[in-house]
């Protein structure tokens, strides 16, 4: 498949958690830097896009993790715009082995707004031929993750500020923060025990810099030995992002 891109990469310290394995915010990053790569090989990339006052917005990303790679380790970054139709486009990434053995596979879903307007605009037809994408009338879509009221347990909330440096080039939260506030209330206790295998989140709203963000999280009871957790982040009492997470107990 000529349209898949790839790019070798090594993991290195700053990349990692205190397990010693690409942390699942890097591995988001690591899938944003392949398909910012390839849109710049193509003669699509942000300068180019950002130049005609438009961007690329991520709706869902649903993350399948077999295994995170560790420090040192030198992985394939992989990346395939898949479909779309006018309005929204279907992206896949994995992290693979030199030997093929896949780590993490993504499927995402994209959007394309105007910079100044903050709206969703329709996807010119040139980038989409430019990508060799599919042109389908529905898209392949992700299910919702799992509503957290839908439990009779409350959720537990812990406070962030947004800071001046969680904001990246598209003048809202990077994505990859999101599962700092999600992860970082469960506890250390809790991250130390169970391994993240899969994640489904939905951003539904932008984080603007200097919002106040509400990091709600319940712990579903372990079944058969997995255990979901299921996250909403707020600003001021509106829904921004939900998201459910599946652990294992770790092994290593």
């Amino acid at each position: 498949m000529d349209d898949v891109y790839t790019e070798k990469h090594q993991v290195v310290y700053y990349e990692v958690d205190v397990s010693g394995k690409l942390s699942i915010p890097m591995i988001l990053n690591l899938a944003i830097l392949g398909s910012t790569n390839q849109s710049a090989a193509l003669g699509m990339g942000n300068e180019r896009i950002h130049a005609n006052n438009v961007g690329w917005v991520v709706l869902q990303y649903d993350m399948q993790i077999d295994r995170r790679p560790k420090v040192d380790e030198v992985i394939n970054i992989k990346t395939q715009a898949v479909e779309y139709n006018p309005f929204f486009a279907v992206r896949k990434f994995w992290l693979e082995g030199l030997d093929g053995e896949p780590l993490v596979t993504i499927n995402s879903i994209f959007a394309m707004i105007d910079m100044q307007a903050r709206k969703m605009i329709r996807i010119p037809q040139v980038m989409m031929d430019t990508y060799q994408a599919k042109r389908v009338k529905h898209i392949t879509r992700i299910p919702d993750p799992q509503d957290i009221t839908t439990t009779t347990t409350e959720p537990q909330g812990t406070n962030y500020h947004v800071r001046f440096f969680d904001i990246d080039h598209n003048h809202h939260v990077n994505n990859a923060h999101y599962f700092a506030w999600m992860q970082d209330p469960l506890g250390a206790d809790f991250l130390k025990k169970y391994e993240t295998k899969r994640v489904n989140i939905k951003y539904e709203n932008e984080i603007r810099y200097g919002s106040e963000v509400v990091s709600y999280y319940k712990i579903l009871p372990s079944v058969g030995g997995e255990v979901i957790t299921l996250h909403q982040i707020k600003v001021d009492g509106q829904v921004m992002t939900e998201a459910e997470m599946y652990w294992q107990e770790n092994q290593a």
